[in-house]
């Protein structure tokens, strides 16, 4: 009896084990999507403006995945027509896979990226940031960024 009643126990901690795990994944799915929702947000918006402040310095980067370099695709003036259209249909629709990765940064290293411009090899960004908070620290959102794995180069013009 006191066999059984020891895997019954343990099979039982193994399951409350994988249940609590799988609800901490759950909790992560909708902080991702609520993530990913305001990378897209920002995306649309002409910044500074609209309760958002762009830092001084850009950074430059390149994704390791061409695919991602491709879906964030854009001149400067093309991102200026379809964020003054504001309308997710204005957007080349393989765009959403970069702002996931975007989005992903955020999650990661709480740096919220602005696109200045994008060409095949990388893209030009600004930080984002609420103007009743400090401006983020660009040195240390650079070498955050820039330590990640989906980040194959990455530059810094601080203009402060």
């Amino acid at each position: 009896m006191s066999t059984l009643h020891t895997v019954v126990s343990k099979l039982t901690v193994m399951s409350l084990l994988i249940l609590l795990s799988a609800c901490g994944a759950e909790r992560q799915a909708p902080e991702q999507e609520l993530r990913l929702q305001q990378v897209r947000d920002i995306d649309r918006q002409q910044l500074p403006g609209a309760g958002w402040a762009l830092s001084n310095s850009v950074i430059q980067l390149s994704f390791c995945r061409d695919r991602v370099n491709t879906a964030l695709l854009a001149e400067r003036e093309e991102l200026r027509r379809w964020r003054l259209v504001g309308e997710t249909s204005a957007f080349p629709p393989g765009r959403d896979e970069g702002l996931q990765q975007l989005a992903d940064l955020y999650m990661k290293h709480n740096v919220l990226l602005y696109q200045l411009s994008g060409n095949f090899g990388s893209q030009v960004y600004q930080l984002a940031y609420r103007p009743n908070e400090p401006e983020p620290n660009i040195i240390n959102a650079f070498a955050k960024i820039g330590r990640d794995t989906s980040i194959c180069y990455s530059s810094l013009d601080a203009n402060d």
